[in-house]
């Protein structure tokens, strides 16, 4: 079962799935010496997302980073009627954001979303993400 066959994908879904494939490769090349990404999501995870992004480079407590992020999402929803897509797409930058920061194997989790993974971001981590895992990080989530 996916998210798609259960019709809560967007387009917005796979540009935040993707923008994470980036950040992740990112920080396995660099660091964070080079994020935050560039941010090209419309409103409102285009703000959330550069919040969330604010907090991990801050890199606080997870529990001072959950309370936050908790903060700042119950913040956008109260002031707005969003459709369930859309607080999915939140709550889907809320939940990478700290897994990736603070998670010890953050692929575990991320792997573990792709069936919410959309046409596009599905083709992207074929031709951008997966060849540029390590071998290691490959075998141990039997990606092929």
């Amino acid at each position: 079962m996916s998210v798609r066959s259960l019709g809560y994908d967007s387009e917005n879904l796979d540009t935040i799935i993707c923008y994470f494939m980036k950040t992740i490769l990112e920080l396995e090349k660099n660091g964070v010496l080079n994020l935050p990404l560039e941010n090209t999501l419309v409103e409102p995870y285009k703000t959330f997302l550069d919040t969330a992004m604010e907090i991990f480079m801050r890199s606080p407590s997870p529990e001072l980073a959950h309370l936050i992020l908790d903060a700042e999402y119950d913040c956008i929803l109260s002031n707005g009627h969003f459709s369930t897509e859309t607080i999915l797409g939140l709550k889907l930058i809320k939940e990478f954001t700290f897994h990736i920061h603070y998670d010890a194997d953050y692929y575990e989790y991320f792997l573990a979303t792709e069936n919410m993974w959309g046409l596009d971001a599905i083709e992207f981590a074929h031709l951008n993400f997966y060849p540029y895992l390590s071998e290691d990080i490959k075998s141990k989530h039997h990606i092929i």
